[in-house]
């Protein structure tokens, strides 16, 4: 495939890797043994920031260290990934209202440094 034949964009190809590396994270071992230790009964896990014990469906695995860092944005294809399949202490596991501030800080950052053309 040749990222240049006018079918595929510099964004669109980048969009398209970073997606299928995602999917692949989903299925990463330490991502579950990080999942299994915040388990603390069955169907119950608890939250790395308020401590608070929520079901499954509530549970979000995070990346403690942001996979593309909100300052500096996306650098090199082998920082994403280093950063991306961490080891099980890369991970923690926070409820959905948890999960939703510390993302939405992140986004902040983000677009505070967002680089302009």
């Amino acid at each position: 495939m040749n990222v240049n034949d006018g079918k595929w964009s510099p964004a669109r190809f980048r969009s398209f890797i970073t997606s299928a590396l995602r999917r692949a994270s989903s299925r990463w071992g330490p991502k579950y043994g990080a999942k299994k230790a915040a388990r603390v009964a069955r169907n119950a896990y608890k939250c790395a920031a308020c401590s608070s014990v929520v079901p499954n469906k509530e549970a979000k695995v995070d990346h403690i260290v942001p996979v593309v860092d909100p300052v500096r944005g996306f650098n090199t294809w082998d920082e994403f990934i280093a950063r991306l399949f961490v080891e099980r202490d890369g991970y923690q596991v926070l409820c959905q209202a948890c999960h939703a501030v510390k993302t939405g800080k992140e986004r902040e950052v983000r677009k505070a440094n967002r680089k302009t053309l």
